[in-house]
């Protein structure tokens, strides 16, 4: 699959350097720039396929099938089987036709726990799937689920990725946090090699102050929860972990490109390193992945730090800043990845045109 598919106009009027394909084959590095935004979808859903395909059309890349906190527990058994069911048909529907694989976006599961990770592991292909989502991830919980994943991929000679949620009171608590953090890094380095990315479980930390934000501010005015993910950020990202930004809760329509919460929160999680970002709705997500394509100029800066022959400073092509090689060079590699998956922009473009081009 290939970001912004759906614009309506020529691809070269908006990209100075069209996004690359990827897939569910490509390596781990490129496919963890590649989430985006990731649309979370009841598995309670009666028509599934249907939503996922109509979801694909419009745009969206990676949907999340959930069981979790969006089910309620009268419900979950139905759940569990809608989805191996849709796996099932997947399954069907590839062994009559390879090429249907093209049509899906990356999908994950997130679970409740790990009795039903297993659940799902011993009674569904799960054909097509990507990886799954741990919520509530700690210690305990977190060796339980890597380690039933790593089993699963040795004995069936896949590679299914877990992406972690940090949401417990120890992470969000001042006295425990640094603590549970290094020891729920600890176990991430440990199973390295399935991690896709880090998401951050801003509502449960949230709502464990009784907090909640309006839909006029950002998930950074919460000061609580803004002092949490600075140190998920300073404790994760030094060894180049990618960390998801914080689910945005409300159902956002650009009405102002220059007066949006949504637009506001993204460029906030861009600017603290944060790559890809949940969201709850179709409409969020070329709003969401338009604002990760790179501009010309930062991909020129990237380009030029990583070829230069020097170890000191260069001068920037547009004249306006210099560019230090040693410091710079870790923020070049990852925008050269988040470029060749998201995409450049020619000068003068930006999120808007793009948002007008989509079909």
């Amino acid at each position: 699959m290939r970001y912004f598919d759906n614009i309506n106009n020529n691809s070269n009027d908006i990209f100075f350097k069209v996004p690359s394909l990827y897939g569910l084959s490509s390596a781990k590095e490129e496919l963890s720039y590649a989430i985006g935004a990731c649309l979370y979808m009841p598995g309670t859903r009666e028509n599934l396929l249907k939503d996922i395909l109509s979801s694909k059309k419009m745009g969206t890349n990676t949907i999340t099938l959930c069981i979790e906190d969006s089910v309620s527990s009268n419900m979950v058994a139905f759940a569990e089987k809608n989805i191996i069911d849709l796996f099932n048909n997947i399954n069907l529907l590839l062994n009559d036709d390879s090429s249907f694989i093209e049509s899906l976006p990356l999908i994950f599961i997130r679970v409740r726990n790990v009795n039903q990770l297993q659940k799902l592991l011993n009674e569904s292909p799960l054909t097509g799937l990507c990886g799954f989502i741990f919520p509530k991830f700690d210690v305990t919980a977190g060796e339980k689920y890597f380690s039933t994943l790593k089993k699963y991929n040795i004995s069936n000679s896949r590679m299914l990725y877990g992406m972690p949620i940090l949401e417990t009171p120890n992470v969000i608590h001042k006295e425990t946090r640094i603590e549970e953090l290094f020891k729920v890094k600890h176990i991430l380095d440990s199973y390295n090699e399935y991690v896709l990315n880090i998401r951050i479980g801003g509502t449960d930390f949230s709502g464990l102050y009784g907090l909640r934000r309006d839909k006029h501010f950002t998930v950074y005015d919460l000061s609580v929860v803004k002092d949490c993910i600075s140190d998920i950020i300073n404790i994760f990202k030094r060894d180049n972990y990618i960390i998801s930004g914080v689910v945005y809760e409300y159902y956002s329509k650009v009405l102002n490109l220059h007066n949006n919460i949504l637009i506001k929160e993204t460029l906030l999680d861009k600017t603290n390193g944060l790559i890809g970002k949940t969201v709850i709705h179709p409409t969020q997500v070329n709003i969401v992945n338009s604002l990760m394509v790179v501009s010309k100029e930062d991909y020129m800066d990237a380009s030029n730090i990583i070829n230069s022959s020097l170890d000191g400073v260069i001068r920037s092509n547009y004249s306006n800043k210099m560019n230090e090689i040693k410091p710079h060079e870790k923020w070049a590699k990852e925008l050269l990845l988040k470029a060749k998956i998201m995409g450049v922009f020619q000068d003068g473009k930006s999120f808007a045109e793009l948002l007008q081009s989509i079909n």
